[in-house]
């Protein structure tokens, strides 16, 4: 009942596709046309033994006759042949018959050919539609997953479950819905041709079937733990390489390698036993089967001349028993064998089943209609935060009652301690979260009565980890332009992309070492200021750059002015004095307000940490 459960929830989560049951039907076909095959092979054979025989008797007896005169000369076994085979003495080979049996049987065979090769056909279109699909829904489910999951996840984790355990459900598919079905549809209809022609060989030949499905129980049992801790080191061992990849130079700068080569050795040697283990019991099944087919094929070669050289059977009636042998073994072993694949896949299916049932953000805004370009604003809006609270899931608190207006077109920066709340702060006014108290005004409207899409149409966001598209540095930039028609400030833009080595056809990426995290930083400014946003939120911004770099990007700022509000997180003093207003944080409170020179002469935190001169 489980495997039956599991088998409809694995159909449920792929849908319904017509092309797979017209490729179950397609082989339902060549399985029962292959089952008429040996029969009509055995007659065709028995038409030319008869024949053959019929030459060496006199021509003018009856088979009586002749029968008769072959056991007074002493050839028992000849007569029993003739007198099975229906030898007529004299006639030869029926050419008209042996002609009209052989083109039964190349209708058949060719059948065969053609209704296999349309399956296969169907099958394969339908799983790659299949797996494209779930693709889909894991590329969807990316972007509807809250930014705290993909935080802290592992990258090489979620690529893994995209790529190769979605690879891996594709071998699933087609020997689940199709050849599964028709494989024991093909056993039951060979143990029933079987049986109408020899109950005495059917008896020998299903021998095997105990074996076989012993051997099946003993794989499922103990090869799928094996499977599972293979697929998750495989999981694992990818994120170690993309970790290792993203962070190579600060692996080299504290001669990491070791560490990480241990770290790689001890997930490479248990890869190593779980697969050793799971292929041990998965391999030591077609060996069994093949010597038990083997032994049964001699037994009925065996017994089968005999009985053929007593009459009980003919020449093809023994030839149809061994094909139908081979028929019989062929599926059970092909069955037996596909049971691992089956496992891996039912694995690999468990794992990308997890993912998509993943908690998602609430109201994602990949499901939002599309909103004009950087929201309604005509004017830079004013945001404010009232009484807001925020804690983690365990109850954590992180902020504490804040309250902080952003004045239109003013530009306002946070300072505090690491973990004071800051870019929890920034990540609230983005929708990442929303706050278990309190509410986030833009202009006197509650985001929470808004769509994620709409809010952060309104937002560019510049961090202190820049991230780049593969690509070119205006590519980038190109990212980030408006729709509608807003006047961007091009000869800005151009200026920032200037300081890179190829200008706006620099070649970029992500995890390119190719350019300085400085470099990296002027080119999400631009993509920024190219986005002629609303609202402007810089978090750390200017961390990487040097001071020359931090002019320009200063200057390209400087440029939105007026034009934005601007929310700024930042430790840097030279960027803290352009700002308007200033908010100190500690323990998710703010405990100073005003401008630089405010706060320096207040003389509380804002003067201890920065009061001996600019950091």
């Amino acid at each position: 009942m489980r495997i039956v459960r599991a088998l409809r929830e694995f159909r449920r989560f792929l849908g319904s596709d017509r092309r797979l049951s017209f490729a179950l039907v397609l082989s339902v076909v060549a399985a029962l046309s292959t089952v008429t095959v040996p029969v009509l092979l055995a007659r065709l054979t028995n038409i030319i033994f008869s024949g053959a025989v019929s030459t060496r008797l006199p021509a003018g007896d009856t088979r009586e006759q002749a029968v008769e005169q072959l056991r007074r000369s002493g050839q028992g076994d000849l007569a029993n042949v003739v007198e099975t085979t229906g030898a007529v003495p004299g006639a030869g080979i029926d050419w008209d018959r042996l002609w009209a049996a052989a083109a039964v049987a190349l209708i058949a065979i060719a059948l065969v050919t053609i209704t296999r090769i349309g399956s296969g056909l169907l099958v394969n279109s339908a799983v790659q539609d299949a797996i494209r699909t779930i693709r889909e829904r894991v590329e969807r489910k990316i972007h509807r997953l809250p930014v705290s999951r993909l935080e802290g996840g592992r990258r090489g984790e979620v690529l893994n479950a995209m790529t190769v355990d979605v690879d891996n459900m594709s071998t699933v598919i087609g020997p689940l819905f199709v050849q599964l079905p028709v494989l024991v549809l093909t056993v039951v209809a060979v143990a029933v041709a079987l049986i109408l022609l020899s109950p005495f060989f059917a008896l020998i030949a299903f021998a095997t079937i105990p074996v076989t499905a012993a051997l099946a129980f003993t794989v499922v049992r103990f090869a799928r733990p094996h499977m599972q801790a293979q697929w998750r080191t495989t999981s694992s061992i990818s994120a170690h390489i993309e970790d290792v990849y993203g962070a190579h130079d600060m692996i080299a700068a504290y001669d990491g390698h070791p560490q990480t080569s241990r770290e790689f050795d001890e997930l490479n040697r248990r890869l190593e036993r779980a697969a050793r283990s799971g292929q041990a019991w998965s391999g030591s099944i077609t060996p069994v089967l093949t010597f038990c087919n083997a032994l049964v094929f001699v037994i009925i070669a065996v017994l089968g001349a005999l009985k053929m050289l007593d009459g009980a059977v003919t020449l093809g009636t023994l030839q149809a028993v061994v094909m139908y042998t081979q028929q019989l073994s062929a599926p059970m072993t092909e069955l037996s064998s596909t049971l691992p694949t089956l496992q891996s896949g039912f694995i690999s299916f468990g794992r990308v089943r997890t993912f998509l049932g993943a908690d998602e953000e609430p109201e994602p805004a990949v499901d939002d209609e599309p909103v004009a370009a950087h929201g309604r604003h005509t004017l830079p809006p004013t945001v404010a935060f009232e009484r807001v609270h925020y804690s983690y899931a365990d109850g954590s608190p992180v902020l504490r009652g804040i309250d902080l207006t952003l004045p239109a077109g003013r530009t306002t920066a946070l300072v505090g301690a690491t973990g004071s709340g800051k870019t929890t702060l920034t990540g609230l006014l983005q929708r990442f979260a929303d706050p278990t108290a309190g509410r986030i005004l833009i202009d006197g409207e509650d985001i929470a009565g808004m769509s994620r899409s709409k809010v952060r149409s309104m937002m560019a966001v510049v961090t202190q980890d820049p991230w780049l598209f593969s690509g070119t540095a205006g590519e980038n930039v190109d990212y980030g332009r408006p729709t509608d028609g807003r006047a961007v400030d091009e000869a800005m833009v151009d200026s920032l992309l200037a300081g890179l080595p190829s200008g706006p056809e620099t070649p970029v990426s992500g995890d390119s070492t190719l350019l300085s995290a400085g470099e990296k930083q002027l080119i999400t400014v631009a993509r920024a200021l190219a986005a002629d946003p609303d609202i402007l939120i810089l978090d750390e911004a200017t961390s990487a750059a040097d001071p020359r770099t931090e002019l320009i990007i200063g200057r390209g700022l400087e440029a939105l002015r007026n034009r934005t509000t601007t929310l700024i997180v930042t430790h840097r003093y030279s960027t803290l004095a352009t700002a308007d207003t200033i908010a100190v944080l500690a323990d998710g409170r703010i405990i100073e307000h005003g401008s630089a020179s405010e706060l320096l002469a207040a003389g509380g935190e804002f003067a201890r940490i920065y009061g001996r001169g600019p950091t």
